[in-house]
């Protein structure tokens, strides 16, 4: 199966409690992690460029300074295996007072209905319930159904908002979803 190594000298903290799936831990990302963040990250904008606001060059051209002030600025999970990373989710402060963002999600493509996604979004979840959030949004590229079922199953619902995911192509829609906590 595929995964993303994690550096020998990366330090993961925080193994989340909650069970693992098929041999999975949920970890939260500190600043240090940043090595391993940034991997997994090229991954998922490599795999699923669509589903993302960023693109593999703008990711590549990040400082570890940069990826070291994502991870301090937002809340990040990594689903681990025995031999690296496999998925991603952060939540962050909202737009919205009183909402928290889930963002940058996936799961590596070997890796997938098995459980791992739902772990990932129920870390955030987790993360959100427990700061003075009332609500928890994230934004699933129109067509990306496999997602949108995933936060349907955990509670999330469409609230009939719609955006480009990136500016230079207003064509590729995202939709957006919230669930209250």
């Amino acid at each position: 199966m595929g995964w993303i190594p994690v550096p020998r000298s990366g330090t993961l903290h925080a193994l989340i409690g909650g069970g693992a799936v098929n041999g999975i831990s949920v970890v939260r990302l500190r600043p240090s992690d940043w090595a391993a963040y940034r991997q997994i990250r090229l991954a998922a904008l490599a795999d699923a460029p669509s589903a993302f606001g960023s693109t593999v060059a703008d990711e590549e051209g990040m400082t570890p300074a940069d990826l070291q002030t994502r991870l301090i600025r937002r809340s990040t999970f990594a689903a681990s295996a025995s031999d690296g990373l496999v998925g991603t989710a952060a939540g962050t402060p909202g737009d919205v007072a009183g909402h928290a963002d889930l963002v940058g999600m996936w799961v590596h493509p070997d890796w997938r209905r098995q459980g791992i996604g739902g772990l990932l979004v129920r870390a955030v979840i987790d993360w959100a319930t427990a700061s003075p959030f009332r609500a928890i949004d994230l934004w699933v590229t129109v067509g990306n159904d496999a997602a949108e079922a995933l936060y349907a199953r955990l509670g999330f619902v469409r609230t009939g908002a719609t955006q480009p995911v990136r500016e230079d192509d207003p064509t590729l829609l995202e939709l957006e979803m919230t669930r209250p906590l």
